[in-house]
């Protein structure tokens, strides 16, 4: 191929991928309705933790999710009922976007708590993560939010 060739083919492939980068980059914030926690009014989300130690319920304080500061009711309910589980995180994320935000308050005591102010700023899938200690363990309680 002579050099003329191999740069007018150069060209043709940095917007094919261009076109690829945006398909994965929106295919990352856009997936099936099942895997989404379908949270309002209404509806409470029951998720149990990464390692099983803790199930949380999560119920919107507003009637539906939406962009901006979210507030969120929180039970804890340690699978042994030996220990009270305590909520010491509430963090969201949209990686396709490097987008991070952590809830500016959490209040209550076991096992009901209080997420004050997740902001959600921005339409899209937002993966939650609620951070728990035990007496002796750390577990993690993890699920996804569509903003409209």
């Amino acid at each position: 191929m002579i050099p003329s060739q191999r740069m007018k083919a150069h060209r043709r492939f940095i917007p094919l991928a261009a076109i690829t980068l945006s398909s994965a980059l929106l295919a990352a914030c856009v997936a099936s309705p099942d895997d989404v926690a379908q949270l309002n009014a209404d509806h409470a989300l029951d998720q149990r933790s990464s390692h099983g130690l803790v199930e949380a319920t999560v119920a919107l304080e507003s009637p539906a999710i939406a962009r901006g500061p979210n507030d969120f009711s929180i039970t804890l309910r340690a699978a042994d009922s030996g220990s009270l589980p305590t909520l010491i995180s509430v963090e969201a994320s949209m990686a396709a976007h490097g987008h991070r935000v952590s809830t500016s308050r959490i209040v209550g005591d076991a096992p009901m708590f209080r997420a004050v102010g997740l902001d959600l700023f921005m339409s899209g899938r937002w993966q939650v993560v609620l951070g728990v200690e035990l007496e002796d363990s750390s577990d993690l309680v993890e699920f996804a939010l569509d903003v409209p």
